[in-house]
């Protein structure tokens, strides 16, 4: 192979990185995206490390019963959202108070309906926790025509950049048809 050849392929392998790597930060939309992303570490679900409780709900609030201590509890906890539901939240409580800040980043993905190990990225939302934060929650919104019927991962990430490396711990949940309605589609 000679130098200027090895130059190029050297030079495209640069080039495709470059884009993979800057295709890999989150998108914050509340439209309906079509952005494909796969399944690149399959970690544990629901918790471990970080976490002492992950659950999706139909809502969060302060938890005023321990005072001077900023806990949140989840309304309505499920696993099954109508796809007419206004918000899914994701309700975090953590092990322990942090030492310091940190972010969080949670990747709401249609997973696809054959299994394969990929999906369509529907939003991403960020948390900020704070010295006294033991909890907090992720959200995604309802987009325009309801929720796609089907079901969803949420890939919970640590840190400011999404990529194999910062992902902690996946949630799943199941968005339904509203009873009597058509459902909607990505």
């Amino acid at each position: 192979m000679s130098p200027r050849i090895s130059d190029r392929a050297s030079f495209l392998v640069v080039l495709i990185a470059l884009s993979v790597h800057a295709g890999m930060g989150p998108a914050l939309s509340s439209e309906l995206p079509t952005k494909r992303v796969p399944l690149v570490n399959p970690v544990g679900e629901k918790g471990g490390g970080l976490f002492a409780r992950l659950v999706t709900a139909r809502g969060a609030e302060f938890d005023s019963a321990r005072a001077g201590i900023h806990m949140i509890k989840p309304i309505g906890p499920t696993e099954v959202f109508p796809a007419d539901v206004p918000e899914i939240y994701v309700v975090i409580e953590l092990k322990q108070s942090a030492f310091d800040m940190f972010e969080l980043i949670a990747r709401f993905i249609l997973e696809d309906a054959d299994g394969k190990p990929h999906g369509t990225l529907m939003h991403t939302d960020r948390a900020h926790f704070e010295f006294s934060d033991t909890g907090g929650y992720l959200t995604m919104n309802r987009p325009k025509g309801g929720f796609p019927v089907g079901k969803y991962r949420v890939e919970i990430h640590y840190g400011e950049v999404v990529n194999d490396l910062s992902l902690l711990t996946l949630v799943r949940f199941k968005v339904e048809p509203v009873s009597g309605a058509k459902p909607a589609t990505p």
